[in-house]
């Protein structure tokens, strides 16, 4: 448990390092800006393709269905606007002496506040989904309520597709990437022995792919409740599962190394699930697929023995 916390402070120490920063902001915000526009210019023609299969469905079903979008859209909106309001509070008083402190505390306050609004939801759902399915959107037409719908299922679309193409990004840039925290953290590393063969290329694309097919095969379940988030999180998981580990070991592991790893299904299958529910996250989710790699390759370094550059916590601990 304290190496896993080990691992997930130092990923985080190092995403917001500005070296790693810069690589992920100019990653993340021109891929955000070009699915906007790709989201501007497809949008009608989405919208009348996912209000169609919407009007397949009940009418009791699209009101559930919206009642959750709905709610998720609340949520969202709660933890940003309770997080820029503590953080309005606060800022007088803290900031100028945080720093980099200022980083961890909002990737934390996000964490928090995500977790403290969802289990207020969940705790009162039955009253939620009252007053929006039975109250609010029962005195709607039902075209209304599904064209309501289809937008933001059009968005949940969309941005599926984002982290998809960061995914991509990072499966043929991935050296790029994790060179610049390796020089960091990892000075001393070197690694000479022959490139390990795990066709990391041809699997990311192969997984993208699958994605793509499944996300279409089970399409109609994302109308169901409930079971369109787990569906959602299992495919971001199942996407992440195999990329990061094995795009690392083909970096830095030896054969013997990747043989021994790969068993460590259960860890490989946490990080990505742990990654995949930062993906809901406002914020936070415009940097996961980043943090869940750094993850995964601290975890690899750890096992592999590979001593990292000691944190100033780290320093003082041993003073």
């Amino acid at each position: 448990m304290l190496l896993f916390h080990g691992i997930f402070h130092r990923s985080l120490r190092d995403l917001v390092r500005w070296p790693v920063l810069r690589e992920v902001l100019l990653t993340g915000i021109p891929m955000m800006i070009v699915w906007f526009g790709i989201g501007w210019v497809v949008w009608d023609k989405l919208t009348l393709l996912t209000t169609k299969l919407i009007s397949w469905a009940p009418f009791s079903l699209v009101k559930a269905d919206g009642a959750l979008l709905i709610l998720f859209l609340i949520w969202a909106l709660a933890v940003l606007v309770s997080y820029a309001f503590i953080t309005a509070m606060i800022a007088p008083l803290f900031f100028r002496r945080m720093k980099k402190g200022y980083y961890y505390y909002s990737f934390t306050m996000l964490l928090v506040l995500a977790a403290v609004w969802a289990w207020g939801i969940l705790a009162n759902w039955s009253y939620f989904k009252t007053a929006i399915a039975d109250k609010l959107l029962v005195w709607l037409p039902f075209q209304t309520v599904a064209e309501g719908s289809a937008w933001l299922l059009n968005f949940y679309i969309l941005y599926g597709f984002y982290i998809l193409s960061l995914y991509l990004l990072l499966a043929f840039y991935r050296k790029d990437f994790l060179e610049v925290v390796r020089d960091i953290e990892y000075p001393d590393f070197e690694w000479s022995e022959a490139k390990l063969k795990t066709r990391h290329s041809f699997v990311a694309l192969r997984d993208a792919l699958l994605f793509i097919v499944l996300t279409v095969i089970l399409f109609p379940l994302l109308l169901l409740p409930i079971v369109n988030v787990l569906i959602q999180l299992f495919l971001w998981a199942w996407l992440y599962r195999d990329a990061n580990f094995r795009g690392t070991c083909a970096l830095y592991c030896s054969e013997e190394e990747y043989k021994r790893l790969r068993h460590h299904r259960f860890v490989i299958w946490s990080i990505a699930f742990f990654s995949s529910i930062l993906n809901f996250i406002p914020i936070i989710n415009i940097f996961t697929p980043f943090y869940a790699q750094l993850v995964a390759f601290h975890w690899i370094m750890a096992e592999k023995g590979v001593k990292a550059t000691p944190t100033s916590d780290e320093m003082n601990e041993d003073l």
